[in-house]
C-alpha cells in the first residue's frame, strides 16, 4: 500500500483534536469504529458469483470490476441508468466479476443488480475504512466511476488502497457544457448561441471535470462531438479517451437487422415480438423522460406553452383530434401542472413499458438546451418511431458521426502537423502539439458538425428551433405517410450505424484492455494527471478527509457520553 500523503497543517491540528476525543485513536482506528457503529445495511454476494465467474472462465475471472456511483443503475427511469447497466453487464460477459457501490440506499434496482450476479454494497462517501472493505473484498483490477463527482469523493481513496487498479470514468455526458447551455437558455440567447455555448476557463465545475478526467487513467465519453471538444478545445489527450455510447441490441421491428445473425438472434429472443405497426395504425404524439432532469422538463413546459399550441393549429382538420401524452419518472410537482386535458395534453405518469412507443405516431423532443446524446431518440428509432426535434435534440446522432471514434485521432494529427510546421519536428514531439493549432482544428471541425444537420437523412426532423419551426415539423411528419415511413428506414439505418451493441462495447473493451497492459508506461508519462495528484491541487480529497475526522469526533464523543 501506497504511504499516505503528507497532511497539511491545518488537517494535522484537526488530527490531533480527533485523536483526543477518540481515546488516542488512529485516523483508520478511529474510523473502523465508527463503521461498525453505523452498522451500514449491506447486499454482498461477490464470493458466489466470482466462483461462477471462474467456472464459466475455465477456473479464474479474466478480472474484477468495481462501479462507484452516487446512484444504482436505473434501467426504467433514464437512458444513463440503461448504458450503465449495460456497462456493467458487458464485464460480466467478457468473464469479469462485477460489483456494484454506491452512496444511495438500497432499493429495487439494487436487487435487480443482485439478482444479475453483481456484487452490491451501500458505500456512503467520507469513509475510508467502509472504502477499503470493498476494495479488499472486490479486488478490483479496474474501477470505473461513474460521473465526475464520483471520482472527486473516491478516486483519491482508491489511488491509496488500490494503486494498482485502472481509474475510469464514465461521463455520462459533459455536465460543464450542459449546463453552460442552460444557462445561455435561460438568459434567452437564440438556439445557435445556445448550441454554440461553452464553458471556458473560468467556470469551475468545467475545471472540476476536466481536472476528473485527467486523474483518471481512461475516460468514457458518450457523445461524438463531447469527444471532439474535450481532445480538440480542451487539450485532454486522446489516448485517455474513448466513445462509448449507447449499446442497442438489433431491433425486431427492423427488417434489415432482422437479417443480420445478431438480429435473427435478438428475434428469436423475442419471439412475441411483431413487425412494427405501420403508419395507419399509430396515433398521438409522445413525450417522454426523466422529469427530475432540468432539459426535460424544461422542454415539456415549453412543448405544453408555446409548442403545442402551434402544433394543434398546424394539423390538417382530420389529424386535429391527436393529442400529446406525456411519460416519464418523478412526475411530481411542476411536471403534474402540465396535465391539461381540455387542452389536449395528457400526462400519463410512469411508462410501464417502452413498448409504449409502438402506438404513437411521433416522438416530440423539443429540446432548448442538453448534452450528451438523448436516449429517448434511440429507443424511438428502435421502435421504429420517427422523431421531431432540435439540433440540440440531434447533436452527435447524425450519420457524420459514425466514425467519430477515429475523431480524437484525428484532431491530433492535425494538430501534431500544425505543431511541426510552425515548431519543427523536435519541438512537435516534445509535447508542443497540444499547445499548437488544437482549437482551430477543432472548432472548424465543430462548425462543420453544426451546419450538417441534413433532415433527409435523418430519423425524423431535426431543424426546428423556434416553436413554429418545431410545430410546423411535427404537423407534416404527423401528416405524411411517405414521409414518416423514410423517417422510418433512416432511424432504423442510424441505429445499426451508430449504436450496434457489439462494435461499441467491442470499443470499449479494447480500449480498457490497452490501457491495462500499458497503464505503469501511460502513468509515468501522464505529466497533467500527476500534477493533479499533488497536494496543493486536492481540496477535494482533504475536505473530504475533514469531514470524515469531525464526524468520526463527534460520534466517538456521542458513543463515550453513552
Amino acid at each position: 500500500m501506497a504511504a499516505r500523503p503528507a497532511r497539511l497543517p491545518g488537517a494535522t491540528a484537526l488530527l490531533h483534536s480527533a485523536r483526543a476525543l477518540c481515546g488516542r485513536l488512529s485516523v483508520r482506528d478511529a474510523s473502523r469504529r465508527h463503521a461498525a457503529h453505523l452498522q451500514p445495511a449491506r447486499h454482498w454476494c461477490s464470493g458466489a458469483h466470482r466462483r461462477k465467474v471462474a467456472a464459466a472462465s475455465g477456473g479464474a475471472a479474466a478480472g474484477s470490476v468495481l462501479f462507484i456511483s452516487p446512484v444504482w443503475p436505473e434501467r426504467s427511469s433514464s437512458a444513463a441508468g440503461v448504458r450503465t447497466s449495460d456497462l456493467v453487464a458487458s464485464f460480466q460477459e467478457r468473464g469479469w466479476a462485477a460489483a456494484f457501490a454506491s452512496s444511495s440506499s438500497l432499493n429495487d434496482h439494487t436487487a435487480a443488480l443482485a439478482a444479475a450476479g453483481v456484487a452490491t454494497r451501500q458505500l456512503p462517501p467520507n469513509r475510508e475504512a467502509e472504502l477499503e472493505s470493498v476494495l479488499a473484498e472486490a479486488q478490483p483490477t479496474a474501477v470505473v466511476f461513474d460521473r465526475f463527482y464520483a471520482e472527486e469523493a473516491f478516486s483519491f481513496r482508491v489511488r491509496e488502497l488500490a494503486p494498482s487498479a485502472l481509474r475510469i470514468l464514465d461521463m455520462q455526458d459533459f455536465h460543464a457544457l450542459r449546463a453552460a447551455r442552460q444557462r445561455a437558455a435561460e438568459a434567452g440567447a437564440p438556439a445557435a448561441d445556445v448550441l454554440s455555448a461553452g464553458p471556458d476557463a473560468s467556470s469551475p465545475e468545467c475545471l472540476r471535470e476536466l481536472a476528473a478526467i485527467h486523474r483518471s487513467d481512461l475516460t468514457l465519453v458518450c457523445s461524438p462531438v463531447e469527444l471532439r471538444l474535450l481532445a480538440g478545445h480542451y487539450g485532454v489527450p486522446a489516448s485517455k479517451l474513448v466513445l462509448a455510447p449507447f449499446f442497442a441490441p438489433p431491433s425486431p421491428f427492423d427488417p434489415a437487422a432482422a437479417s443480420t445473425a445478431a438480429g435473427a438472434e435478438a428475434a428469436a429472443a423475442a419471439p412475441e415480438a411483431v413487425p412494427a405497426p405501420p403508419f395507419e395504425q399509430r396515433k398521438h404524439f409522445l413525450m417522454i423522460g426523466n422529469w427530475r432532469h432540468p432539459p426535460n422538463l424544461d422542454s415539456a413546459r415549453w412543448a405544453c406553452s408555446e409548442v403545442w399550441p402551434a402544433l394543434r393549429q398546424s394539423l390538417p382538420p382530420e389529424h386535429r383530434d391527436a393529442e400529446l401524452h406525456l411519460y416519464g419518472a418523478y412526475a411530481a410537482g411542476a411536471a403534474q401542472q402540465l396535465h391539461k386535458p381540455k387542452a389536449g395534453v395528457h400526462l400519463k405518469g410512469f411508462a410501464p413499458s417502452l413498448d409504449i412507443m409502438l402506438q404513437y405516431r411521433v416522438l416530440l423532443a423539443p429540446l432548448r438546451y442538453g448534452a450528451g446524446l438523448k436516449g429517448k431518440v434511440v429507443d424511438s428509432w428502435w421502435h421504429g418511431l420517427p422523431v421531431v426535434t432540435t439540433p440540440v435534440g440531434a447533436e452527435g446522432m447524425t450519420a457524420d458521426d459514425a466514425a467519430a471514434e477515429d475523431v480524437a485521432a484525428a484532431v491530433a494529427g492535425q494538430a501534431a502537423s500544425l505543431a511541426a510546421a510552425r515548431l519543427g519536428p523536435d519541438r512537435a514531439a516534445e509535447g508542443y502539439i497540444w499547445q499548437q493549432g488544437r482549437q482551430q482544428a477543432a472548432a472548424e471541425q465543430q462548425q462543420q458538425q453544426q451546419q450538417q444537420t441534413q433532415q433527409e437523412d435523418w430519423g425524423g426532423l431535426c431543424g426546428g428551433t423556434t416553436a413554429g419551426g418545431i410545430a410546423g415539423a411535427a404537423a407534416l411528419l404527423y401528416s405524411d405517410a411517405s414521409l414518416w415511413q423514410a423517417c422510418q428506414q433512416r432511424g432504423f439505418e442510424l441505429l445499426r450505424l451508430l449504436y450496434g451493441r457489439e462494435r461499441n462495447l467491442g470499443r470499449v473493451h479494447a480500449a480498457v484492455a490497452a490501457a491495462q497492459q500499458q497503464l505503469e508506461e501511460r502513468r509515468r508519462q501522464d505529466f497533467t494527471g500527476s500534477m493533479l495528484w499533488q497536494q496543493q491541487l486536492r481540496a477535494t480529497e482533504y475536505f473530504s478527509r475533514w469531514i470524515e475526522l469531525k464526524e468520526t469526533a463527534a460520534a466517538a464523543q456521542q458513543a463515550q457520553q453513552q
